[in-house]
């Protein structure tokens, strides 16, 4: 398994820092580090369309395949 999720590489690769990032999608910053550090999983569809959105990606494209 990598060491970052596939929602942090991208935004880092945007050059977003995750205040930023959310302040952009209003999604709270403690929980994008819970998502990040892997201590939560990202359930809630709509802050995966918000951070999708502003990453100008698809959903798919942000979660992780867990096969």
């Amino acid at each position: 398994m990598e060491d970052k999720i596939k929602l942090q590489r991208i935004r880092e690769e945007q050059g977003y820092s995750r205040a930023a990032f959310a302040r952009a999608t209003g999604i709270p910053l403690r929980t994008l580090e819970s998502w990040e550090g892997r201590v939560r999983l990202p359930r809630d569809v709509y802050q995966l369309l918000k951070a999708a959105r502003v990453l100008g990606c698809r959903i798919e494209d942000i979660i992780e395949d867990n096969d």
